[in-house]
Parts: structure tokens; C-alpha cells; sequence
């Protein structure tokens, strides 16, 4: 694939601000990144010393129907897949586990999970559209932060 490398470092950094920034919102309930879940057996089996990944997991605090309304109004594109040079983001547990979502939840995968694939967009850009997504929750759902 052509200028993979660059790519790839290009996807670690801009997910590693989108990481930093989320933890400083109060919307999130949890967040799940190399960078901060079992960092220690990630750097342990990383081809690379440079990156995590451009994949994040989220939870939001409200359940569902908080999560829907921000994943409805993020204007990134919708989408289960990786790799791609854009963003993209998907409702994970719904897609993968919609006939099992209490099993799901009992192995730590809750109902609410927005899944991002962090791409090339410039970070500020990605903050301002997450920005917006969570001022589309409705007041009675968000979190008082």
C-alpha cells in the first residue's frame, strides 16, 4: 500500500490526541486504547515502538439513547471497517453481538459502545466534530461535569 509507514504513524498520533482530549470530557464513561488498557502486554507484542493503533472504543455515561444521539449527529463516517485514511465509526456491540447484547455486556462489551477508526484528518478537526456530536446530546442525558 502505498505511503503505508507514513500512514500508520500519521493514524497512531492523531488517535493518541483523540485519546488525550476524550479523557478531559466529561460525556465519557470510559474510553479503550492501548495506550491505557493493558498498555503493558501491548508493548509487549508491538512489531512497532512507535504507535497503538488507530482504533478506539468508547462509552458514554446516559446508556443508549445518549450514545445514539452522538453517534447520529458525529459527522464522521459510518462504518465498521479499519485502515481506511478517514475516520469512521460504529456502534460495535450492536453490529456484532446484536442477538447476544446481555452476553456482550456480561464480557465488558456494553450496549453503548462507539467504536472509532481514527484516520488522517488534522486532530482539531476531529475535536471540533466531537464536539459538536456531544452537544447534540440532550441536556437530560448528559452528564452534569
Amino acid at each position: 500500500s502505498r505511503h503505508f509507514p507514513e500512514r500508520v504513524d500519521a493514524t497512531n498520533e492523531n488517535a493518541l490526541e483523540l485519546v488525550e482530549w476524550l479523557q478531559t470530557r466529561p460525556e465519557v464513561a470510559s474510553i479503550w486504547h492501548p495506550s491505557r488498557e493493558c498498555r503493558a502486554f501491548y508493548e509487549a507484542v508491538m512489531c512497532r515502538e512507535d504507535g497503538f493503533g488507530g482504533l478506539i472504543s468508547i462509552e458514554l455515561h446516559g446508556g443508549e439513547r445518549t450514545a445514539a444521539a452522538f453517534y447520529d449527529a458525529l459527522e464522521i463516517s459510518k462504518g465498521p471497517s479499519l485502515g481506511t485514511n478517514f475516520s469512521l465509526v460504529s456502534p460495535y456491540t450492536l453490529l456484532a453481538h446484536y442477538r447476544e447484547l446481555d452476553w456482550a455486556a456480561e464480557r465488558g462489551a456494553p450496549r453503548n459502545l462507539v467504536r472509532i477508526w481514527v484516520g488522517l484528518e488534522d486532530p482539531e478537526d476531529l475535536e471540533d466534530r466531537f464536539t459538536r456530536a456531544f452537544a447534540a446530546i440532550p441536556q437530560g442525558l448528559r452528564k452534569k461535569g
